[in-house]
């Protein structure tokens, strides 16, 4: 069984931040031990954290498990989390994967994510053969969607509509001087396309390095530290921040200036500005920025949804077949039993010669494999209620 434990769009901001971890902090929670569950995976990304589990108990016994590892989500929250299992839980993944659960639609930056979540677990050892089946599906298809589906040519990344927002915004960013704060790969999108519209950029990063690199692929040289902030933000117009970590932007940071407005654009997931009450501030978040839309991505998500919608129903396929495989096996085993028990019986009532003694078995196996094939066939793509039928009527489960 799978479960899965999601705080994602459809939960407070407050809550997601809350339960928000960084890479370390899925590392630690990956290495803890997991009673009640056999496996475990961790995905935190811009606008979810999510624990999917197996375990071999009672579904409420397993989501108890992964609601009681899941560092800093508390007894009232159950009303803004999500728990699915099953299907349910594969095809939420597969459509995480895909980007038709992210804020930007078919944006690209999930599937690298929610393959480094199985890295992750892997490197710990905390996936099996189900997590490492479902996840490695999950990657697949995201990638076939992005191949086989206009999402791959539409998905855009949050810097790129950050990007197309400012540019829209401004009419052009033509001689706007805008500061980017963060040297990841969101902050070097934006910082892409706002240097393609036309704005001088400044990067301001933890480190001098990462800032330099940076700015050595943008063609600038004007590089800072963070702790350079407060001066910087006397000659920008713009802000986008995107940073990772606890890391936070607070009144210090953004203090008094000389000035009518600033526009801070925070990419960052979790937030970490927090400095709103400034007046001259006017702070722009992720769930804020329209992402692409129109009757060709409305197409491009039906197209996508089919796929996830097969991939699911091929998966459970597959999961049922190989549930049955047990049960095909008792029952072959079983009118195997039968076919030896009354040839071996008709023979020793009789006087049957060798060579007619084979020819009654293969018979009596002839007979029994018409007989069977209907249950096997059955068998082979029924669900488990049914399952439990056909094992019910050949008393599979009874001694004989």
């Amino acid at each position: 069984m799978i479960v899965a434990l999601s705080a994602g769009r459809q939960s407070p901001q407050e809550l997601r931040e809350r339960l928000s971890l960084d890479e370390q902090s899925q590392k630690d929670l990956l290495a803890a031990p997991h009673p009640g569950l056999a496996e475990l995976l961790v995905l935190s990304t811009c606008h979810r954290t999510e624990i999917y589990a197996t375990g071999d108990g009672l579904e409420a016994d397993v989501v108890h498990s992964v609601a009681a590892i899941m560092p800093g989500l508390l007894p009232t929250d159950h009303h803004d989390v999500r728990f699915m299992q099953g299907a349910d839980a594969i095809e939420h993944l597969f459509r995480v994967a895909c980007g038709l659960d992210s804020l930007v639609i078919g944006e690209p930056q999930v599937l690298s994510q929610v393959r480094q979540a199985l890295v992750l677990a892997q490197e710990a050892g905390a996936t099996g053969p189900s997590l490492n089946n479902i996840f490695g599906r999950a990657i697949r298809l995201g990638r076939r969607v992005r191949n086989e589906t206009p999402l791959g040519r539409l998905g855009r990344s949050i810097g790129d509509i950050a990007a197309d927002y400012l540019n829209s915004r401004f009419d052009g960013l033509d001689g706007t001087h805008t500061l980017i704060v963060g040297a990841g790969e969101i902050a070097r999108d934006a910082a892409s396309g706002c240097r393609k519209a036309g704005a001088k950029l400044t990067i301001a990063s933890r480190t001098l390095a990462s800032a330099i690199q940076l700015a050595d692929e943008l063609d600038s040289d004007d590089v800072h530290t963070l702790d350079k902030l407060p001066s910087l933000l006397e000659t920008v117009d713009v802000v986008i921040v995107a940073l990772s970590g606890d890391l936070k932007l607070n009144q210090a940071d953004f203090s008094d200036h000389d000035r009518s407005d600033l526009l801070v654009l925070d990419l960052s997931a979790p937030s970490v500005v927090d400095a709103r009450s400034r007046g001259y501030l006017e702070v722009v978040d992720l769930e804020q920025l329209p992402g692409p839309r129109g009757p060709e991505i409305t197409d491009a998500m039906i197209d996508a949804e089919s796929m996830v919608k097969k991939e699911v129903a091929d998966l459970m396929h597959w999961a049922d077949t190989r549930a049955s495989g047990p049960a095909i096996q008792e029952l072959r085993a079983f009118a195997q039993e039968i076919v030896e028990e009354e040839v071996n019986r008709i023979a020793g009532s009789l006087d049957v010669p060798p060579e007619q003694f084979a020819k009654i078995e293969e018979l009596g196996n002839r007979i029994a494999n018409k007989l069977l094939h209907g249950p096997t066939v059955e068998l082979r793509r029924c669900n488990d209620a049914d399952r439990a039928t056909i094992r019910k009527i050949f008393r599979l489960d009874s001694t004989r």
